[in-house]
């Protein structure tokens, strides 16, 4: 859910993503359904990503928010004078805390702009020193639901995803974050081993999106999905291709939880080992 979608002037359903820009400078040329940077380095979606979760943007008022709507919004009529980099920060804003299809508000938690700064109080409390399986299991089901709340908020109206599957892919996400994180806290109590528990956090979070995204995509393990050549021209399906795909989407999923749950705890555990923490 967290793909740029830099420009949604107008905000009526059936607007399309944003194109990948061709530029890298702050003063290029505002064009409306398009990033800001350039999509093809990884300085480029890094700047657009992290545009869309400044936590700054909690901070802008609803009216401004609303200003920056219709500002957008009159130039796609040709109605207003701004200047490229005003339509950009407009865009920007509004990618943080409009919602792209119904073009309404999202609530403040919710929003891209409160991801970033919503993270380390559930962060924290996986990794709590000494907490025990209630505190996993509390921490756990808080941050499958807060990510379950962040989806339903912000998912394309027109998506594919019913509200049936994604309350089976929360439902089964709870299920595995709270049998993997309590799980490996308690092999860790019972081994007398607190290092193992040290994990539970990461083995939670990654079993977790596991589960969820098995469960979305249980229908392309099933049926295939689609080959098509450079021209766009399908030659049929592939399972191979959809496993391969899947795999490579449950080893994101490793990799990205590994900076917080993974590597926090071992280096606080070497913190605490120190003789400057001892003291």
């Amino acid at each position: 859910i967290a793909r740029g979608r830099a420009d949604r002037a107008g905000y009526s359903p059936g607007l399309e993503w944003p194109r990948a820009s061709s530029t890298m400078s702050d003063d290029a040329p505002y064009t409306p359904g398009a990033t800001r940077y350039t999509s093809a380095t990884f300085l480029g979606r890094l700047r657009n990503i992290c545009s869309q979760l400044n936590p700054a943007h909690l901070l802008t008022p609803s009216a401004e928010v609303d200003a920056a709507k219709d500002l957008l919004s009159r130039h796609r009529r040709g109605e207003a004078k701004a200047s490229n980099a005003e339509l950009w920060a407009a865009a920007e804003l509004c990618a943080a805390r409009v919602h792209p299809d119904t073009g309404e508000n999202i609530a403040l938690p919710l929003c891209f702009a409160a991801y970033t700064p919503m993270q380390p109080p559930i962060i924290l409390g996986m990794l709590w020193p000494g907490g025990g399986a209630l505190n996993q299991a509390f921490w756990q089901v808080s941050n499958q639901c807060y990510n379950s709340a962040v989806f339903f908020a912000n998912k394309n109206k027109s998506s594919e995803v019913s509200d049936a599957d994604a309350m089976l892919s929360f439902g089964g996400s709870v299920a595995a974050a709270l049998g993997l994180g309590v799980g490996v806290n308690r092999l860790g109590a019972r081994l007398g081993n607190p290092r193992v528990s040290q994990f539970a956090g990461f083995v939670g979070c990654v079993g977790a999106g596991w589960t969820s995204l098995l469960l979305m995509r249980r229908d392309e393990l099933a049926n295939g999905v689609n080959v098509a050549d450079a021209d766009g021209t399908v030659h049929g399906s592939s399972h191979v291709a959809a496993r391969e795909g899947i795999a490579k989407c449950c080893a994101a999923r490793v990799v990205w939880n590994l900076p917080a749950t993974g590597i926090t705890p071992v280096a606080l555990a070497g913190w605490h080992a120190t003789g400057v923490s001892k003291a």
